[in-house]
Order: structure tokens, then C-alpha cells, then sequence
């Protein structure tokens, strides 16, 4: 069997294990959700999504640090085998103490004066909000330690078992915020103690099966200067450009709430669920496709690492745009199912607007993961930093001078299309890819794409009742404009002769085991 057929297989592989988890932490997440907000309230879930997402700011660097990981397991392991990735293992696990050590300094001092000055919560809910942050700040401690076993796991393509940890710990979850209602204690107190604990078992079940599946793995007494420095060198820059994209999203979390407090944040909080919902289904087939991307460029494989830019570039397109037409459709519709009437007011239009702009970034993502895999980096950080950091201070102009929260994600989408655009070209600087080949195999499909599709289910609705039918039916229509779009418009003729092929060798099979 050829070696590109393999690789494929082999990315399918995983991709079904990711989905797999991915189903299912979805469909308990959206549960846990809808249990957690009736049971904490509007202002004590504002007030949690806050505070996470304040200290999941200064752990900004945790898919960098992963994503860099993931790239030097993978050269390392090519060129010097076991040793390479030991020495890769062992100082990258000192690097992440250190880390660790810094970001509970910096949460324990600074992040504590903006708790006391800045953040708006109710005063009689302080003494509960201050405990719910010491709780999150262990929590990312542990989860800061787990990275370069995650990333080694990932890096090996052993998806199952990162599946498998990712179930448990949704699953446990989902016990933490059902046992609250059986609890005296007080509930986001409780919440965050039992987020903690499930940190440290996702910690200690990530390095247990590292240690016991790689046995030559052990921290070495002697730190290597050279590779400590590759590693930090090719993860400032990076470093840079996460943080910014971080202080997008959470700054701008933090600037709603100063601008309209914490039940503003309870509606973005939940447009972000609905959000990263629908985002972790492209999210897998990344992962899946990251590690042959390093290892077709490390190898200097244009052909293939070019094919695998393109072909993931329109998968993740396609298959998000198909998940968006209709929960845009029906999203007043989606929110009263998920969440009953504890709908905060904007969730609707802010969900909407958050998914818009998924679709336009989900383009960005083989852009970043092909610049990554050549390792320069430096200018391609540098313009993402710059757009990034840019979008703050424009929403506090238009928030300043009267606009609703609303404006602020139609800036956010501006803003997007101007990242993806400068990231494009700086890509193909570094990656001299055929960019004629990418504007009208990749780019005009999936703009014709997204004008079709939402034609006929947009009609649909107008002429059904809203009700859960209406969705049911809004899906099916979805899916069925969606897959010959997909097969006649986004694939050229080999993608579309592979899959036929692909087809016919499976009847061949099956009518040959039936005879």
C-alpha cells in the first residue's frame, strides 16, 4: 500500500476516534450547561465564565507550548528516533515547571489586584468569586504540567487515548454540577473545588500513560542549553501571537463586562459554548491533519504537504458551514430547546455573530499550521499580533461613544477577514504554495459555497411554523444541499475520483465476502 494512502487512512483513523469524543463531550456539554446556568443563576454564571476565562488568559500559552511540542516530538522523532524525543520530553517538562511557577506568581499578585479593583460582581458574592479564582489558578497549574505529555500523546497520533481522558473528564464534570443540588455548601465554591480535583486526575491519567507506553522516557539531571533555547526560540514568537489572540477573546470579555457587567457575559459565555461546539468538529480534523502536515514538510515533501493544506482547508470550511446554516436558521429556536426560558437576553444574536466569524477563522488554521511546520514564524506572529491587539481599543472607541455590545462581535468579524487575508500571504511567502491553485480550488468554492447553501433552507423556514419539525426538517434540507455542493463544487476531479474509487473498492469487498 502506498505510504500517501496510509497517512490518509491513518488521519481518517483518528479523526473518527476524535469525533467519537467529540459527540459525545458535546452532547453531555450542552447538558452540563443548561444544569449548570438554572442552578448557579444569571449572575453567579456570568460570574464564573468571567473569572475562567480571566485566568485562562494567563495560560494563554498552553496551545502554543503544545503545538510547538507536537512539532519538535515530530522532528525529533524522524531524525534521532527515541533519544530526540527524550531530550525533547525532558527539557520541555522543566520548561512547563517554570512556567507553571510563573503564572501562579502572576495570578497570586496581579491577577488578585484585578479581582479587589476591577472585576464588577455583586458584593455579597466576593468572598465566593475570590475562592472560585484560587480554585481555577490550581487548576490551570496542573493543566500547564499536562502539556508536554498531551503533546507527545498527540504528536504519536494515539487519539484513542486522548479521547478516552477527554470523556472522563467531561464525564465527571457533568457528576461535579449534578451533585451541587445535593450539596449545602455553597454552589460555585463547591464548582470550582471539584474542577480542581478533575484537573489533577486528567494530570496524573496523561502522565501515568506516557510513562508506561514510552518507557525510555525519564527527566534527565542535566538540562540541554541548545534545545531549551530552539524550543524557547521557536516559542516567543508564537507565544506572542497566541496571547494576542487570547486577549481578543478575553479582553473583549472584559471590556463588556466593564462596559454592561456580568449578565452581558452570561450571554457571550453561552454564544461561546454554542460556538466551540460546532468549532471542535473542524478542531479534530486539524488535529488529525497537523502531524502529517510537520512530517511532509520535515521530510521536504511540497507536493504532499501542499495537498494536505488545500484538502484540509475545505473539509473544515465545508463541514462548519453546513453545521452553522441551520443553527443560525434556528438559533432563538436551538436556545429555548438547550436552555429553556433561561435564555439571557442577545444570547441569539451574539451566538450568530460568533459563528460567522468561526467559519471566516476556520480558514486560518492550515495557514497556521503549515507556517508552523516550516518554523519560521517571526512575521507571520508579528501581523496576527498586530490585527489582534488592534481589534481592543476599536471596540472601546464604538462602545465609547454609545454602540450596543452587538457592535463589538461585527467589528470582531472585520477584523477576521483582515487576520486571514494577511496570514495567507504571509504563509505562501514562506511556503511558496500555487496560490492561483488556492483562490479558485479553495478560496472561490468555498465563497460559492456559502452563498448557495443557506438559499433553500432560508425558504424553508419561511414557509414552516417554528417548531422542532421545522428544525428537524431544516437539517435534513441542510445536509442534502451540502453533499453534492461539497462533491461537485469544493473537490477537484482527483479528490472526487479518489473518493469514487474508495467507494467502489468497498462494494468490491463487501459483495466478495456476501459471494
Amino acid at each position: 500500500m502506498p505510504i500517501s494512502l496510509q497517512d490518509n487512512r491513518r488521519i481518517a483513523k483518528n479523526t473518527l476516534s476524535l469525533y467519537i469524543r467529540m459527540f459525545f463531550v458535546l452532547v453531555v456539554n450542552l447538558c452540563l450547561v443548561r444544569v449548570l446556568i438554572h442552578i448557579l443563576g444569571d449572575i453567579d454564571f456570568g460570574t464564573y465564565t468571567i473569572v475562567i476565562g480571566f485566568v485562562t488568559l494567563f495560560g494563554f500559552f498552553n496551545t502554543t507550548l503544545s503545538a510547538t511540542l507536537q512539532r519538535y516530538y515530530n522532528y525529533a522523532g524522524t531524525k534521532d528516533g527515541e533519544r530526540g524525543i527524550q531530550q525533547v520530553f525532558s527539557n520541555g517538562f522543566y520548561i512547563h515547571i517554570i512556567l507553571a511557577l510563573v503564572v501562579l506568581l502572576l495570578l497570586e499578585t496581579g491577577g488578585l489586584w484585578y479581582i479587589y479593583n476591577q472585576l464588577v460582581v455583586p458584593t455579597s458574592r466576593f468572598s465566593v468569586t475570590l475562592f472560585l479564582f484560587h480554585t481555577a489558578v490550581v487548576s490551570m497549574v496542573f493543566q500547564i504540567m499536562q502539556i508536554p505529555f498531551v503533546g507527545l500523546i498527540i504528536s504519536q497520533e494515539r487519539m484513542g487515548y486522548y479521547s478516552a481522558v477527554s470523556i472522563i473528564d467531561i464525564l465527571l464534570k457533568f457528576i461535579a454540577t449534578l451533585s451541587l443540588t445535593r450539596l449545602s455548601y455553597d454552589h460555585l465554591s463547591a464548582y470550582g473545588m471539584m474542577l480542581c480535583g478533575i484537573s489533577l486526575l486528567d494530570f496524573l491519567l496523561y502522565s501515568g500513560y506516557t510513562f508506561r507506553v514510552w518507557r525510555f522516557l525519564h527527566l534527565s539531571r542535566r538540562i540541554d542549553i541548545d534545545i531549551v533555547r530552539s524550543l524557547l526560540s521557536f516559542t516567543g514568537w508564537n507565544l506572542i501571537g497566541t496571547f494576542a489572540f487570547m486577549l481578543r477573546g478575553q479582553g473583549l470579555s472584559l471590556l463588556l463586562n466593564s462596559f454592561f457587567g456580568p449578565v452581558v457575559n452570561a450571554a457571550r459565555g453561552l454564544a461561546m459554548q454554542v460556538t466551540n461546539a460546532i468549532a471542535n468538529f473542524t478542531t479534530n480534523i486539524s488535529v488529525a491533519f497537523a502531524p502529517q502536515v510537520i512530517n511532509a514538510v520535515a521530510a521536504e515533501n511540497k507536493r504532499r504537504a501542499e495537498q494536505l493544506f488545500f484538502t484540509e482547508s475545505k473539509i473544515c470550511f465545508a463541514l462548519l458551514l453546513t453545521l452553522a446554516v441551520p443553527l443560525c436558521l434556528e438559533m432563538n429556536n436551538v436556545l429555548h430547546l438547550w436552555l429553556g426560558d433561561s435564555v439571557p437576553s442577545n444570547t441569539g444574536i451574539f451566538s450568530i455573530l460568533m459563528i460567522i466569524d468561526a467559519v471566516i477563522c476556520t480558514l486560518n488554521t492550515p495557514c497556521t499550521q503549515l507556517t508552523m511546520a516550516t518554523g519560521r514564524i517571526k512575521h507571520y506572529e508579528i501581523a496576527s499580533t498586530i490585527i489582534n491587539v488592534c481589534l481592543l481599543p476599536c471596540c472601546y472607541i464604538f462602545l465609547h461613544m454609545g454602540f450596543d455590545a452587538i457592535s463589538s462581535f461585527v467589528i470582531t468579524i472585520v477584523f477576521s477577514i483582515l487576520l486571514q487575508s494577511a496570514c495567507l500571504i504571509i504563509t505562501h511567502h514562506y511556503f511558496p504554495f500555487n496560490i492561483r491553485a488556492y483562490l479558485l480550488g479553495v478560496l472561490l468554492p468555498c465563497l460559492i459555497m456559502a452563498i448557495i447553501m443557506p438559499i433553500i433552507p432560508a425558504a424553508v423556514k419561511t414557509l414552516l411554523p417554528q417548531s422542532f419539525i421545522r428544525l428537524i426538517c431544516l437539517c435534513v434540507i441542510d445536509c442534502a444541499v451540502a453533499i453534492p455542493l461539497f462533491f461537485f463544487v469544493l473537490l477537484n476531479n482527483g479528490e472526487r475520483q479518489t473518493i469514487l474509487q474508495f467507494i467502489r473498492s468497498k462494494l468490491t469487498i463487501r459483495n466478495s465476502t456476501k459471494a
